[in-house]
């Protein structure tokens, strides 16, 4: 039987049209929430290593596989009128949001020497502005629902030799979120971060096998991440059983930040 933990709450998952943010709307949809879905397009993503099969959009399968409300709203998260178009939009059709899920990112790989201004601007613009523009303007309805802010950031934002833009954005998002915390947080509102280590996603399929075989190695448990994990990590965030945990990064890596002294 489906957990309802989520029933009558309103979700927004920005990065909704494939990996981590398609299995976040799915489990919140599963519990029982109406969902929001944020992309710049509705078309689903395929890779070697997930979604290869699918073929439609993700409010699509919440509406009828999983018989909860969904919407698509197509949002450019480093916008700021898009951004203010989602919210907007959400609320005209549900009356509120509940949830916010800042997934939305981008991955160039380079060094500081081949990493063009263009692209240094274009991944920040993404993952960390988009990050404080979609909380800007979705906390005034989030404060009123005493509601959640979960940001999926990554275990680079605290180790080198990812590119200097993924793991400046990705610090960043660490601790935005510790700063939102603490001006939320006698609001009511609950803010979290959640920081994966390698997950199959479609935005793997740059990486060659033995790029791959360094995730193995650095992943201390027999297998590496499925986007399902970080998906029920952020709907326990989200949930009362959560009520408490305020502020944190959480590592949802199979033990890879456990190399690091």
């Amino acid at each position: 039987m489906p957990s309802q933990r989520h029933e009558g709450r309103t979700v927004v998952v920005t990065g909704a049209s494939s990996g981590i943010g398609r299995r976040i709307a799915f489990r919140f949809a599963e519990d029982g929430a109406s969902v929001v879905c944020a992309s710049r397009s509705n078309e689903p993503h395929s890779g070697k290593y997930y979604d290869s099969d699918v073929t439609k959009p993700t409010e699509v399968v919440i509406r009828e596989e999983y018989d909860q409300p969904a919407l698509f709203v197509s949002t450019d998260v480093s916008d700021p009128e898009s951004v203010q178009n989602l919210v907007s939009e959400t609320v005209d059709e549900f009356g509120g949001i509940d949830v916010l899920v800042n997934n939305a990112g981008l991955f160039f790989e380079g060094d500081s020497q081949s990493t063009s201004v263009e692209d240094w601007e274009t991944l920040l613009g993404v993952d960390l502005d988009g990050t404080f523009l979609c909380a800007k303007y979705a906390i005034p309805y989030i404060k009123e629902a005493e509601g959640d802010i979960i940001n999926i950031a990554s275990v680079n934002a605290t180790e080198g030799g990812t590119g200097p833009a993924y793991a400046a954005a990705n610090a960043g998002q660490v601790n935005l979120t510790r700063d939102l915390a603490v001006e939320l947080g006698e609001h009511n509102v609950n803010v979290n971060c959640i920081s994966p280590g390698y997950v199959k996603t479609p935005i793997q399929d740059y990486q060659d096998e033995e790029s791959i075989e360094m995730s193995r190695e650095q992943t201390l448990l027999p297998r590496l991440g499925e986007p399902e994990d970080v998906a029920n990590v952020a709907a326990f965030l989200a949930s009362d059983e959560a009520s408490f945990v305020h502020g944190a990064d959480i590592y949802v890596d199979g033990g890879w930040a456990a190399h690091r002294v």
